[in-house]
């Protein structure tokens, strides 16, 4: 098996904010008075200008996804995915996991309790955004990104295949890019909400947005949040704190400015590092039942993220606008993990024994692990005449630079266990080493200009063409390299009437590497190209949307393995660059309202991706997956809102070559929901989750985990 470890930073003391959001928390007490100082002299604006897109049920009528041109969902030729808030709170949300796992053709895979691995096309996403601020998410050393709480963001818009315009390097799979609450009201409103669930869980969140000079022009935002739950398995609980805080001004009706910080901190107990056996020596499955722990009572991991983030908005008399955005990202983890390695790691045999238990060989990692992540970006965007024509062009300026740093002790070579199937809940935590060497560290700087165009080639037809440079560079990571890439972007979208349009698209993506050509040089970075060709529609003024899409991604320049030395390194084989993986197939998707009070969204997605040698990969991803949801509210009992979906995926396998492999079939997720408004201000929701109590593994990789039996929990929400 291989292993992966994750993780620095010291906790904060229990029930203490950072100094940091205490600072903006002040700050927001004390603006009012402040701005009512300085109102006295200011001239009074005659409106409100509140800028961006605001989702209506399901759906967003306008998006600048996937390309900054602010179009309607049907305008943009690449598959596009919008989880609004609405939606997130019908299926009651928490996390990233939690909305990935809902999202059109994307899938996931778990390393253990604390990291769960996204995919879309049978491609890891690595590719986030930040209010449209590009940055990478990495698992193996996990900053808690997966587990990122959901309750200071307004929507998540998911575009899938290669997204190198707009993101720099990754991989072709998708993008997700969060996009946060603002302060868009110029009155005092808010909400307060309690959710109680099963597993001792409880939720309260408190969101609050308030005017800060008399004509509310100066808004703030503050939302806060915390999270204490247990779990099915035994001696795992989790504590999450959210705080968040954004003020938003408008310094001219045509210039907006947004200033904000989040800060948000996990701590998880008895967490996994990898998860149970799953097979003994003679190949036969291990009891384990959903409850059993694979872990001591001393592990924990626990995740610590802070972001400061400001952007300017200025719109010009002639409708162009420039956007500038930035921001400063610090993230810590630090953890205490056990691992039961079980395997012969020549043969991938299990040591497991079925009757004395004996054969799993214990080890430990203490870790620290820390990122920081400085983001500055900015584009202009607007149009012009050409050929008695309006066209459209947007050009800007990207810098990224990541910095990291992962210390850890790691502590093995001790006897196997004599019984490993009567636990390990009191295995004695080690001796760790006072001080943690490093284990690696690095920093990557993406430098990028990108510009595009959206010709009007004729009133139905209309051309993308678009291209992003990157100086990409590397430091530190074992041996320096950078490049210097180009990636394309060409969309054609025709309107087939005032409902349906179709459209083709080239887009590409690059991914650097670390294997070495026979002369010591590095590979060129992965190339992956991605064509999409599809339909699409829209309703009711664009609040019901549908697509039809086929893909196919190629992948270039991928690394295989040759006999041949690298040359002043005699112990070192050289690989050349040759034709990867081949992924191809359709996606379908309605999102949004069918009537009045009734949304929903479907979606359904088909892909199957081989490698050089034409074998399946990622064989524990689902090929096939349908994704239901709908909500309905009666015209009739407006104050009563009911709903429910499905989930369905095909079955997987993890192959063990000693025995075959270990399969888990076909399954379908259950959920339903209802609320009712007891008062105007005042309502009550009901949630349950696998409905038919299904028993399936989340994780298939040597080791396992299960998923979550059936639950539920109800929401008490007042609103002003």
């Amino acid at each position: 098996m291989t292993r992966t470890s994750a993780v620095p930073y010291r906790t904060l003391p229990q029930g203490r904010l950072p100094q940091a959001l205490l600072i903006a928390l002040a700050t927001l007490a004390a603006a009012p008075a402040f701005a009512q100082d300085i109102g006295a002299d200011a001239t009074t604006l005659d409106k409100i200008v509140v800028k961006g897109e605001r989702a209506e049920g399901y759906s967003v009528r306008r998006t600048s996804a996937g390309t900054r041109f602010d179009l309607a969902p049907r305008e943009i030729p690449q598959s596009i995915s919008i989880i609004s808030h609405q939606r997130i709170e019908d299926q009651n949300l928490d996390d990233i996991i939690d909305v990935l796992a809902n999202t059109t053709g994307v899938s996931s895979t778990q390393s253990d309790t604390e990291r769960t691995e996204f995919y879309s096309r049978g491609f890891y996403i690595d590719s986030y955004q930040y209010d449209n601020l590009p940055t990478q998410m990495v698992q193996n050393w996990s900053y808690g990104d997966s587990g990122l709480d959901l309750a200071l963001y307004d929507r998540v818009e998911v575009v899938r295949g290669a997204t190198g315009l707009l993101t720099g390097a990754g991989n072709p799979s998708a993008s997700v890019n969060l996009i946060r609450k603002h302060a868009d009201s110029a009155e005092l409103t808010g909400s307060v909400s309690v959710n109680v669930g099963s597993w001792g869980r409880t939720r309260s969140t408190v969101d609050v947005t308030t005017p800060l000079n008399a004509s509310g022009s100066v808004r703030a935002r503050v939302i806060g949040s915390y999270l204490d739950t247990e779990s099915q398995m035994d001696r795992y609980d989790q504590h999450k704190t959210l705080g968040y805080a954004v003020i938003d001004a408008d310094l001219t009706p045509d210039t907006q400015l947004s200033v904000g910080y989040d800060y948000q901190q996990k701590r998880a107990n008895g967490v996994t590092w990898g998860g149970f056996p799953m097979l003994f020596s003679d190949g036969s499955p291990t009891p384990f039942d959903e409850s059993f722990s694979a872990n001591p009572r001393w592990t924990y991991w626990d995740t610590t993220s802070k972001r400061l983030f400001a952007t300017l908005e200025h719109g010009f008399a002639n409708d162009w606008k420039v956007r500038v955005g930035a921001t400063h990202d610090e993230t810590k983890a630090d953890d205490k993990l056990f691992y039961p390695a079980y395997n012969d790691w020549t043969t991938g045999a299990s040591l497991l024994d079925p009757v004395t238990g004996a054969g799993v060989t214990p080890s430990a990692g203490f870790y620290n692990t820390e990122r920081k992540v400085d983001a500055v970006d900015g584009y202009v965007e607007g149009p012009f005449q050409l050929f008695g024509r309006e066209h459209q062009v947007m050009a800007g300026l990207s810098y990224n630079k990541r910095r990291y740093a992962n210390y850890g002790d790691y502590q093995g070579g001790w006897a196997p266990l004599d019984n490993y199937l009567g636990g390990v809940a009191d295995f004695p935590e080690p001796n760790w080493l006072d001080t943690l060497p490093l284990q690696s560290e690095g920093t990557i700087t993406q430098k990028a200009g990108y510009a595009a165009t959206r010709l009007s080639l004729a009133d139905p037809l209309k051309l993308i063409l678009g291209a992003r440079y990157t100086d990409w560079k590397s430091e530190g990571e074992g041996a320096d390299r950078s490049h210097k890439v180009t990636t394309p972007y060409a969309g054609l979208v025709y309107d087939l009437n005032d409902t349906w349009s179709t459209y083709a698209a080239y887009t590409e993506i690059f991914q650097p590497q670390t294997l070495k050509q026979q002369n010591g040089s590095y590979l060129d970075p992965v190339d992956g190209k991605s064509y999409e060709v599809g339909v699409k529609a829209a309703w009711f003024d664009n609040r019901l949307n549908a697509s039809l899409a086929v893909f196919r991604i190629e992948q270039d320049n991928v690394g295989q393995a040759t006999t041949i030395p690298v040359q002043g390194s005699p112990n070192e084989f050289a690989y050349i660059a040759a034709r990867g993986t081949v992924s191809r197939g359709f996606e379908l998707e309605l999102n949004g309202e069918l009537a009045t009070g009734w949304n929903a969204t479907f979606g359904a997605s088909r892909y199957v991706a081989k490698d050089i040698n034409g074998a399946d990969i990622n064989t524990n991803l689902p090929q096939t997956t349908i994704k239901l949801f709908t909500s309905y509210t009666p015209q009739a009992l407006s104050d009563l809102t009911v709903g429910g979906g499905v989930n369905w995926q095909n079955g997987i396998y993890y192959p063990v070559p000693a025995y075959g492999r270990i399969e888990q079939e076909s399954y379908a997720l259950v959920s339903a929901f209802v609320r009712y408004r007891l008062a105007p201000q005042f309502s009550v929701q009901a949630n349950l989750n696998n409905l038919l109590d299904k028993e399936y593994f989340s994780q298939i990789n040597g080791y396992g985990a299960y998923g979550d039996g059936r639950n539920g929990s109800i929401t008490f929400t007042w609103s002003f």
